[in-house]
């Protein structure tokens, strides 16, 4: 056991706006956040608009270590598009068990960032903790349902090959599945991606399950309904079918001759192929839309959609939620962790267009009782405060090192 309990976070740019790295900094337990650039507090001061992006309040740059070889990579990446950027991530993942090493401390690492350290340090049978923030569902379940979902939605098989579980190396994947079974303890955001992980073999006793939060004051609340004519149904996030896009817009055509608008919000790739197979509906797309626009079309829309086959965290429901937006979504979203079937809106299996229909067409026939929904999700949303997350991180890693002494004494 090493000699000091805090431990070395890293991660490449603002991963949950630091809020692991706070958290463990609040609470003096964080040795270093390695990572490849992150903004001076006197930069922050003078530009903060510039800066902000990689800055967090509260989590100073005497805490942070730049990893001077990701930082090159990532220029190298920025100048080049074929640079592959695994190399960033084994990069800041070495320079994170030096830096643990060195400082007798820990490792609390994101996936994608734990491979190589994790390795190191079974390789030199160091006494660190490994601890793993399983930020997705395990590779291997996800890549089990995307393939299935090329055979069952032919046309958006180009998007599914896009996904990291298809377009990674062989040997890129399995240094990704394996992270879980080398760390000492697993957390995650959401109980579906702790289930991927104990059908992978990983046990209970390794898994523990911390819900992100949302900053609900981004997200105020509506007051009123909305006044369209037509029933508005937002989808926000990627524009593929990992996110049931087509499902989504399937269960909008069966509800047929109902005026129903449906607003695509979403940044990077966008599936054209499935758009094209439903140009028959009413779809409006607004690409890299700011954060006042989003919050305009959230509250202009009736019930927020998100059909994913897989998620590690669906941090859009709890923002649609702190909107004022009863949701319909699946239980592969981590929303069973942060809202009630049939109180927030619906959970509803995945793959299933009609059911989502169903869902939309009982929120059409009843606006009054799916608007009070949505303000009982506003008001569940703000139990999900980042402090929230933080305290749960904290909470967390107490009881792992507490764990630890028990089993040395």
């Amino acid at each position: 056991m090493p000699p000091t309990t805090k431990c070395v976070t890293a991660h490449v740019g603002a991963r949950d706006q630091y809020q692991l790295s706070l958290a463990l900094r609040q609470a003096g337990l964080l040795e270093q956040l390695v990572t490849e650039a992150y903004t001076p507090d006197w930069l922050h001061r003078i530009a903060p608009d510039i800066a902000s992006k990689r800055y967090c309040a509260g989590l100073s740059l005497s805490s942070v270590t730049i990893s001077a070889r990701a930082l090159s990579l990532m220029v190298a990446a920025r100048i080049d598009r074929k640079t592959d950027l695994h190399h960033v991530d084994q990069a800041i993942s070495r320079a994170a068990y030096n830096v643990a090493v060195k400082a007798q401390a820990n490792l609390f690492l994101y996936s994608y960032y734990a491979h190589s350290a994790f390795q190191q340090a079974i390789f030199d049978k160091s006494p660190v903790q490994r601890i793993l923030f399983q930020l997705h569902p395990h590779p291997y379940n996800i890549r089990q349902l995307l393939e299935e979902e090329m055979e069952r939605v032919p046309f958006a098989a180009q998007s599914i090959r896009d996904e990291d579980e298809f377009r990674l190396r062989p040997a890129q994947l399995e240094s990704l599945a394996v992270e879980p079974s080398m760390a000492t303890l697993c957390v995650t955001a959401s109980r579906f991606t702790q289930e991927t992980l104990l059908q992978q073999g990983i046990p209970a006793t390794r898994i523990r399950v911390v819900p992100y939060g949302v900053d609900s004051t981004r997200f105020p609340a509506r007051l009123q309904p909305p006044t369209s004519d037509a029933f508005r149904v937002i989808f926000v996030g990627r524009m593929n079918q990992r996110k049931g896009l087509a499902d989504l817009l399937e269960a909008v055509r069966q509800l047929q001759f109902k005026k129903v608008e449906v607003v695509l919000c979403g940044r990077g790739y966008v599936d054209k192929n499935i758009l094209k197979a439903y140009r028959d509906l009413t779809i409006r797309l607004h690409w890299a839309v700011s954060a006042d626009q989003l919050l305009r079309e959230l509250h202009q829309s009736h019930v927020f959609v998100l059909p994913s086959l897989a998620e590690g965290f669906g941090h859009v429901i709890l923002e649609a939620m702190a909107a004022g937006l009863p949701i319909i979504t699946t239980a592969n979203t981590g929303a069973p962790d942060v809202l009630d079937d049939g109180v927030h809106g619906a959970i509803v299996p995945i793959r299933n267009p009609q059911r989502i229909a169903e869902q939309l067409e009982a929120a059409m026939c009843r606006p009054d009782e799916w608007f009070e929904m949505g303000q009982a999700a506003a008001r569940q949303a703000r139990l999900f405060t980042w402090e929230r997350f933080r305290a749960g991180i904290v909470s967390v890693y107490r009881e792992e090192m507490a764990n630890q002494l028990t089993c040395e004494s």
